[in-house]
């Protein structure tokens, strides 16, 4: 029995501080959805995505002063998460790098350079698996 979209699991293995940047880009994106009133169901979708992390990723800290020394150097992670959950996550990390390419803040670029490198990364391991 062939499982929908909706209802498969597509992994992605990364470095957990890649990770990272994609969860502060759905808080990020959640954040503002709900701001707007979230005309697009974006917010209980991103959380999904956020708890996923929090829950699928080794060691994820409970506080604040857990993330001073995590997560170590070099360390990965895999994600699992659905085809709707991982669109989300690409349209938002392209979205939040227009943003940065937008900003004078020193570093934007850099930051809008690797957001595309992580949806890259998460695009290419999609594909191996359809």
């Amino acid at each position: 029995m062939d499982l929908s979209p909706e209802q498969a699991r597509y992994r992605v293995r990364l470095e957990t501080r890649k990770w990272l940047v994609i969860d502060a880009t759905m808080d990020n994106e959640v954040s503002v959805e709900a701001e707007d009133g979230d005309p697009r169901g974006v917010v209980d979708l991103g959380m999904s995505i956020r708890r996923a992390g929090w829950d699928q990723v080794p060691g994820w800290p409970r506080d604040v002063q857990g993330f001073e020394t995590w997560p170590a150097p070099g360390q990965t992670s895999t994600i699992s998460l659905s085809r709707p959950q991982w669109d989300l996550v690409l349209s938002a990390l392209e979205r939040w790098a227009a943003v940065s390419d937008r900003s004078p803040d020193p570093g934007s670029a850099d930051d809008a350079a690797q957001s595309r490198a992580i949806a890259e990364l998460v695009r290419v391991q999609l594909a191996e698996q359809e």
